[in-house]
Formats: structure tokens, sequence, C-alpha cells
């Protein structure tokens, strides 16, 4: 049965370990590995403890709504082309201003001049800059972050993941309350039996596991709500050193540049227009103004399920902040990721161009 989209399966039978894995292509760095990104979010924010900090309006729920020690998120306009919105940004600077959190969006990092902008102002205003790296991790050195942090995890079969990372000591950062956990590899399950399903070794609807897979994640998102985090299992560190890094890299570039060619839908608009030679794409943003007709059919016609990243639109702090709204409203995002072929690709776009209104 094919299925794209959405969570990762995982085959345990073909883990074996592997030496180009996560934790070699952060070697250099000062790491502390936990369950997820907003764990990340919640532990980094004692470096900016009881002040404010500038977000980008245009973020997931987990950055919205998951600073702790008394931060007070402060959101900046995002253009549609995912570049700062510097005059926006500046005017949002008060006495009170400690940290300037940053996301490269979609496997892109900000352009030199924009990085060189970032330095002038963190000097200027003596700000600890942060950046939000989960989906740009492996597209290169980072620009302008003291600290880095990416939740790991959405880049391979694993039960969870995410980690902060800087050439500075982390030794500020307290995580001595840290336990491991197994909740997190609650996850397991589903993405065994999405395995079963995709080999035909079992008769269950694809539909099924997409519920068992927003489940799980609801239940791991009350977790974080309530502030319980926990550092990366022993499972899950295994199954990270079991994954190649560069050739994920090379098949997720080689995806989506195979998949630029092919799309031909008059509804769609590609929301990065190139690529560097050094990016790793995460995925393949573009703007739909029918998102969720488009969304829908893709699911119900053939298994299709593209990510929307995210529904901005609802969230309250951020929805009337910039191009906020309409990004939430048209972004759809097309798996390009490692699971998948030319012939993946070939069947995504013959579905993509098939929709009409």
């Amino acid at each position: 049965m094919r299925t794209m989209g959405y969570d990762f399966n995982l085959e345990v039978r073909r883990l074996t370990l592997k030496e180009d894995n996560v934790f070699n292509y952060l070697k250099d760095y000062n790491c502390i590995y936990v369950d997820s990104g907003r764990s990340c979010i919640k532990l980094i924010s004692q470096l900016v403890a009881e002040s404010e900090v500038l977000v980008p309006a245009f973020s997931c729920f987990a950055v919205i709504y998951g600073f702790s020690c008394g931060v007070k998120p402060v959101f900046y306009a995002v253009n549609e082309d995912f570049t700062i919105d510097f005059e926006d940004l500046e005017k949002k600077i008060t006495k009170d201003t400690k940290g300037l959190y940053i996301t490269n969006y979609f496997g892109r990092f900000m352009s030199d001049s924009d990085a060189q902008r970032v330095k002038e102002i963190k000097e200027k205003h003596n700000l600890i800059v942060i950046e939000d790296n989960t989906q740009s991790i492996y597209s290169g050195e980072p620009k302008v972050g003291d600290y880095c942090l990416s939740s790991i995890r959405k880049w391979f079969a694993v039960p969870d993941g995410g980690v902060i990372y800087s050439k500075k000591s982390l030794d500020k950062i307290d995580i001595s309350g840290l336990k491991k956990d197994c909740k997190q590899d609650d996850k397991l399950y589903p993405q065994i039996l999405k395995s079963m399903i995709i080999k035909d070794l079992i008769d269950c609807p694809v539909s099924y596991v997409a519920d068992l897979f927003a489940k799980v994640e609801e239940e791991l998102n009350y977790y974080g709500d309530n502030n319980e985090m926990f550092l990366m299992s022993d499972f899950t560190e295994f199954v990270y050193k079991c994954n190649e890094i560069y050739p994920m890299i090379e098949k997720r570039r080689e995806n989506e540049k195979y998949l630029r060619t092919l799309i031909k839908s008059p509804y769609l608009r590609q929301a990065i227009s190139e690529r560097s030679p050094n990016e790793c794409p995460f995925n393949m943003p573009m703007y739909c103004e029918y998102r969720d007709e488009m969304w829908n059919y893709l699911v119900e016609n053939f298994n299709i399920y593209p990510s929307v990243l995210w529904k901005t639109h609802f969230y309250k702090p951020v929805k009337d902040i910039g191009k906020t709204a309409k990004m939430g409203k048209e972004i759809i995002s097309f798996p390009i990721d490692q699971r998948y072929s030319k012939e993946d690709m070939e069947y995504m776009a013959e579905a993509i161009n098939s929709f009409k209104i």
C-alpha cells in the first residue's frame, strides 16, 4: 500500500549502527539531548529568565506557548519568503528585551546580509540570540545563534528527540532534575504498525494509524504543557545511531529538485524560489489559496498527507501580526524525505496536478 507523509514508519529489524549519525554530526558542539524541541525551549528559557524575548509570529504552537522561567514572548512579523521583518522587530525592542529567537524555515538559513543585521542588533542591545534550527539543522553551520535548538525527531523514524547545541558552555542550563522516561516510546507502536501496513502484512486502514499518531502526539503535548521534561531515552539514542546523515541529505535534495520539475498545478506557487547547493530541505513548502481543499483531496483519494506548518491563523497571540494569518491559511508542505523514491515523487505530482476546483 502506498502512503506518503505524516509520521515515519520504523522497521526495527533493519536497525544497524552507523558512524555517520547525528551525534557525530554535532560532535564539535556542546550538546544537551532531551525528549523534544518543546523541552529544549523550556530549558533554554533559563538563559533569558524573567525577560522579554522577541519571537517570530510564524511559529508552531510549541514555540508560541512553550516558554517558561517567566519569559514573555513578544512577537515580530515574518515576510512571506520567511525573512525577518526587521522594521517590525526593531520597533518591539524595549529595555526588558533580553533575547532574540530566530527560526530558520524549511531547510533555509538566513542570508549573510540578514545575519549581519541580526549581529548588529544583538550587539547594540546586548541580546542573547537563540536559533531554532529544527527545520534546517542539516543545512550547515549556524550563522548567528549563541545557542541553537532542534526537534531532531522530525527527521527520522524515532520515538523522540531534541537537542540544544552551542560552541558556548551549556553549564548555565540546569538539567539536574531531568530523568529518562519511557513515555516517548509510546510512539513506537504506530511507527511499527505503519511499516506492517505499507508492506501489506496486516489489513488495517491508514487512517487508523494516523489517528494513533495524533493520539500519542496529544498525550506527549499534555506532558509538555504540564512542564514535564525528560532526557533522550536509551532506545531513541540507539535508533539515532542507526540513521545515516549524508545519504538522507542527498535524498531529500534529489527528491525536492525533481518534484519541482513535476508540479504544474495552477493553484500552487513555490514558497522558496530556489535552493542553494548547501541546503537540506525539510520538505517542500508551497502557497495554495485552496490549501484545505487540496489537503483533503490528497488524503482521501491518494493517502498523501502533506504537512501544514502551521495553522497560525488560529493562534490568538500572533494571527494579526504581519502575514502570519495568510501563511497559516495557505502554506502546504509536501514530503520529499528519504523514505521516498523518484517514482513516489511522480505519484505525488500526478495526484497534485489532478486537483481541480
